[in-house]
Order: C-alpha cells, then structure tokens, then sequence
C-alpha cells in the first residue's frame, strides 16, 4: 500500500434471512460494532489540510490508528508540518503510526531500521509503526518476528503489520494488528471467503460506492466478528483523501 504519487448481491439477505431475520439477531449485530478505524492518511498535511483537519477535529470513544507517510517512509529530516499534524492527532486521543516498507522481505532489515530509528528521531511522539509490504509466507515470519521484537525494544507498543491477505497462525504473534484484506468491496463479498474474524484483524475495503453500500458492508463486516476496518469509495484508492464515510464510522 505505498504512497500513489498522482493526485489527483445484495449481501444482506443471505446473512440476516430472506424476510425471516430474527428481532434476536437484528438486536445482537446492534450490539456489536468496529472497534479500531485504521486510517492511512498519506497526504501533505498542508496539501490535504481540509482532510487532516476534520480527522483532528473527530470525537469518538473509538480507537483510531492514523498512519503518516511522509516520503514513502520517514524521509530524510524532520518536517514541522508533519511534527504538527501528529501532535494535533495526539491531543484529539488518537495514535499514530509510522510507514515503513518492507518489500516482502527484500528489503534488508538495517534499512527497515534505519527508517525505524529516523521516525524515532524525527518524531518521538508516534505510538508505533505500520509495516507494510508484508509475506503471509510462513518461512519470512522470522524476518517479521525480528522486526516485531526491535520495535518493542525501542519502547512503542504498536506493531501493525499489513500483507493485504489472509496469514498463518504464527503471523498474529508478531503484530498487535494484522490488515488480512486490502482490496475492493467486490472482491470480499465474492472471491475473498471471510468466515470468522481474528480479533486482530483489519480490513481496509475500498469501492464502497455510496453511504448505503457503507452500511451494508459494515454490518457484513460485524456480522464476521470484525473488530478493525476502513472503508473508502476511491478504486484504487490514493490514501490522500479522507473516507467520505467518517460519521459512520465513528458511531
């Protein structure tokens, strides 16, 4: 899920009945809600600030993960703007991540750590990082577990790891949050095969056409004991742009 350079059926009525659904289960899936919104927001705090500034400004009693991508990492020094943004996101309650590629393991580790430690240097106020470019191939756990350990050793307690797909069992040990789908609407409901969600997962759905679509997803979404998601309508997406589905979201 790198930084896009360029600016720029019915589901319902299989999971709740055709016209038999329950008062009993309307209430339970009520009841039951996401939890934790992951939200890559790559863009220029200044370029996008409408966006930026309305996440700021969100109030909710629950967990947001904001990632910040300044260079496609941390680049190299430390930008006031983006040192601004995140205090503003610190002080509205919300946690902040950190974007570091890792290249399905190509990458070398010393240049994951490098943008590890500049991150940490830059901005010291960030709660962890979200390693993105993730293998779901069980022989790279190693390679993550590694990765996993550095990063708690340097005292940030967030680890989100993002292969985009589903993973083996081992992968959950080495992250606090695993983003197991990156991909359209479309492909969840028809070729993706969601059963029952790890309480670690994320789901990061785009497409989502209209507020009706949004409301139908996230009932799906719940329906599978999905406790983390985020949904936009750009396809493909940027992650410039804020989802136009926040109120939703946060309720």
């Amino acid at each position: 899920m790198k930084k896009i350079l360029v600016f720029g059926i019915t589901i319902l009525s299989l999971l709740f009945g055709c016209g038999g659904g329950s008062a009993s289960t309307s209430q339970q899936e009520q009841t039951r809600s996401i939890s934790t919104l992951l939200v890559p927001l790559y863009s220029y705090p200044t370029t996008y600030r409408d966006d930026h500034q309305r996440l700021a400004q969100l109030r909710t009693q629950k967990e947001i993960m904001v990632i910040i991508n300044p260079d496609n990492g941390p680049g190299n020094s430390k930008d006031v703007e983006f040192e601004n943004l995140i205090i503003s996101y610190k002080n509205a309650g919300m946690k902040v991540l950190g974007y570091v590629f890792t290249s399905y393991t190509s990458r070398n580790q010393s240049n994951v750590k490098a943008d590890i430690e500049k991150y940490l240097q830059f901005y010291p106020q960030i709660d962890g990082f979200f390693l993105d470019e993730v293998s779901n191939k069980p022989e790279d756990i190693n390679y993550y577990s590694q990765l996993y350990q550095y990063i708690k050793t340097h005292g940030r307690s967030l680890v989100v790891i993002n292969p985009g797909t589903k993973v083996p069992q081992e992968y959950y040990n080495v992250a606090d949050k695993v983003v197991v789908f990156e991909q359209s609407i479309d492909f969840l409901y028809n070729q993706y095969g969601l059963t029952k969600a790890n309480p670690k997962d994320c789901f990061l759905v785009y497409g989502v056409r209209d507020i009706g679509k949004a409301k139908e997803l996230l009932l799906y979404l719940v329906s599978h004991d999905a406790k983390c998601a985020y949904i936009v309508n750009e396809d493909p997406p940027s992650w410039f742009r804020l989802s136009p589905y926040m109120d939703l979201l946060i309720e």
